[in-house]
């Protein structure tokens, strides 16, 4: 058992190997092409607070921390940005921070460890205040990865952007921050159809899982381990 237990570790040696990989995020603007790169667990919107009515108008706030899904929103004051506050055209309700920014979440990793994150993006502002740029950094049990000097869309357009994130080898993301890069005040960024997820296997992942088979085989069969034995 302990020879057979050496050959199948020497045998799978190439995978560990090979599995190692550069930390890096690879980031994707197309809701679609990110789709295609794995298996979608969860997408959270905030259509159920589109129609609730509070102080002021086309607002709503639905705690603090919010928790949806796998997310939890932890910015200073949470609130669901929808149809009827002003300059609002956008169909669909966006979670920001009542103190315009920056809008942070964690990312659960149990049971999950999700290795795909992404998210709709459009920016609210006030009266009188214009686009701002946004920088988003998204955060892995191992790095921090920081995009800045973005543009997304503004609320008044009624159009979102799509921002797409998956992770490499060994990383998972753990929580995001978004904000408004001219001051805090007057620009906020909001998100909805919150995504997360993991890639399927490269293509070479099966071919080496196939190598490291082969190989234990034959290492198996040369030693004669197992060999069938007349009593």
């Amino acid at each position: 058992m302990k020879k057979f237990a050496a050959l199948l570790a020497s045998g799978f040696l190439l995978l560990t190997m090979t599995g190692v990989a550069n930390a890096d995020v690879t980031t994707y603007s197309d809701r679609s092409s990110f789709t295609a790169q794995g298996s979608i667990a969860v997408i959270s919107n905030f259509q159920d607070y589109g129609g609730v009515t509070k102080d002021p108008a086309g607002y709503s706030f639905p705690g603090d921390p919010f928790t949806r899904d796998d997310v939890t929103y932890n910015s200073v004051i949470n609130f669901i940005i929808g149809q009827g506050s002003a300059g609002y055209t956008t169909t669909e309700p966006l979670i920001a921070n009542s103190y315009w920014s920056p809008l942070t979440g964690d990312i659960a990793t149990a049971p999950h460890q999700y290795t795909m994150f992404g998210f709709d993006i459009a920016q609210y502002n006030a009266e009188g205040h214009s686009s701002s740029p946004i920088t988003i950094t998204v955060y892995t049990n191992a790095y921090d990865y920081t995009y800045s000097g973005l543009t997304v869309p503004s609320t008044s357009g009624g159009t979102l952007a799509f921002k797409g994130y998956i992770a490499s080898s060994g990383e998972y993301f753990t929580g995001f921050k978004i904000t408004a890069d001219n001051g805090d005040y007057g620009n906020a960024p909001g998100i909805t159809n919150v995504t997360l997820g993991s890639p399927a296997p490269e293509p070479s992942t099966y071919a080496l899982l196939g190598i490291g088979g082969l190989l234990v085989a034959l290492r198996f069969r040369k030693s004669g381990v197992g060999s069938a034995t007349s009593v």
